[in-house]
C-alpha cells in the first residue's frame, strides 16, 4: 500500500459565507433591552446611594460629572447591544448549523450535526411573555464550542431541536 496525500483545490470547497443566514426574531432585542434596563437601573440606584451616603460626593460638579458619565455609558451600552443584535443570524444546512455573532469582530460558528451531544430549548421570564425561546446546542468540542441561538419562536426552536435529534440518529 502506497501512501498518497494529494492537494485539494480549496476553490471547490463549499463556502459557509454563501449560505443565506436568517436573522433572529426582533422580539429578542426587546428582551435585551429589558435586561439592559434592569442592569442600568440597579447600577444607577447603587451609585445614587453611594453618592448620598458619601459626603465627598455632595458637590454639584461631581454629581454632574457622574450623571453625565452614567448617561454616556448607558447610551453606549444600549447602542452596542443593538449592533450585536443586528448581527446575530443562523442557518440550518444539510450537514451542519451556522451561527453568526458580533459586529466589530464577526464570528461564524459552524457545528456539524455529528458533533452535537445534546440540545435543549429554554425561555426566561421575558422570553416566555414574548413567545420566543433559545435553542442551546452542546457539542463535543467543549464549553467554548456551544451555540445558543436566541430569538426563535417556541415552535421553531422545538422544530429545530427535533431536526437535530433526527439528524443525530441518522448518523
Amino acid at each position: 500500500m502506497q501512501f498518497s496525500n494529494p492537494d485539494i483545490d480549496i476553490s471547490t470547497l463549499p463556502k459557509a459565507e454563501e449560505s443565506k443566514l436568517l436573522p433572529v426574531d426582533e422580539r429578542h432585542y426587546t428582551v435585551v433591552i429589558y435586561y439592559q434596563a434592569m442592569y442600568w437601573i440597579i447600577f444607577f440606584l447603587a451609585t445614587l446611594i453611594v453618592m448620598i451616603l458619601n459626603k465627598e460626593f455632595h458637590s454639584w460638579m461631581i454629581v454632574g460629572i457622574t450623571l453625565l458619565g452614567f448617561v454616556v455609558l448607558c447610551f453606549l451600552s444600549f447602542r452596542l447591544s443593538f449592533l450585536n443584535f443586528k448581527n446575530k443570524a443562523y442557518a440550518f444546512r444539510e450537514h451542519d448549523i451556522l451561527f453568526q455573532t458580533g459586529w466589530l469582530k464577526k464570528t461564524l460558528h459552524i457545528c456539524p450535526y455529528n458533533r452535537i451531544q445534546h440540545c435543549s430549548v429554554d425561555a426566561g421570564v421575558f422570553e416566555r411573555n414574548l413567545g420566543i425561546s433559545k435553542l442551546n446546542i452542546y457539542s463535543a468540542g467543549g464549553n467554548n464550542s456551544d451555540i445558543v441561538i436566541p430569538g426563535l419562536t417556541t415552535e421553531d426552536a422545538n422544530s429545530m431541536r427535533e431536526l437535530i435529534i433526527r439528524k443525530n440518529q441518522q448518523e
